[in-house]
């Protein structure tokens, strides 16, 4: 399957998964077409505010599976429906992601560098339009146009105490 007609499949069903998984009581997240291991792959994330479990995923994936072969969407004959959460460390897609999740800890990969680096962590802290308001651990607030971000996605914190971190272990054999 070429590139182009993987992205004209996934524009033809777009939309149609979208409502297929809103209709069926979940938040839609993200899907991709993806050829694997020389198989195609349809990934679909969804969630809902109590999480996802293996019920809900096959819920989706059965009604997906039948609204598939109901439509002929442009699919080889043969691929992989893979329906699931989008994980404790979810994906940030949209602007919309960003409002939902400020005050959470987050990883961005930029497009372009600022300041010579492109990976950033830290706490989304607003958004305002189309920029994020992120404050980057270690240097402070930056103002991130949505456009300039190629990737993001929350980072999982462990509840609780933080363990201190050790300062000058001592190696084997050491005193």
């Amino acid at each position: 399957m070429t590139r182009q007609v993987e992205r004209e499949a996934m524009q033809r069903m777009h939309g149609s998964i979208r409502e297929l998984v809103e209709e069926a009581g979940y938040e839609y997240v993200w899907s991709e077409l993806a050829l694997e291991e020389g198989r195609t792959v349809l990934r679909v994330l969804i969630d809902s505010l109590g999480g996802i479990n293996v019920k809900d995923c096959e819920i989706v994936s059965r009604k997906l599976g039948r609204m598939l072969d109901d439509s002929d969407p442009g699919l080889p004959e043969r691929y992989f429906l893979q329906v699931s959460s989008p994980g404790i460390e979810r994906p940030l897609f949209k602007i919309s992601d960003y409002e939902r999740f400020s005050g959470k800890r987050a990883r961005i990969r930029l497009k372009s560098g600022l300041d010579g680096r492109k990976n950033l962590t830290g706490t989304v802290i607003s958004v305002s339009g189309d920029t994020v308001l992120f404050r980057e651990d270690g240097s402070g607030e930056i103002s991130i146009p949505f456009n300039e971000i190629s990737r993001a996605n929350l980072v999982y914190e462990m509840p609780g105490p933080q363990r201190p971190v050790a300062k000058g272990k001592k190696k084997r054999g050491q005193q």
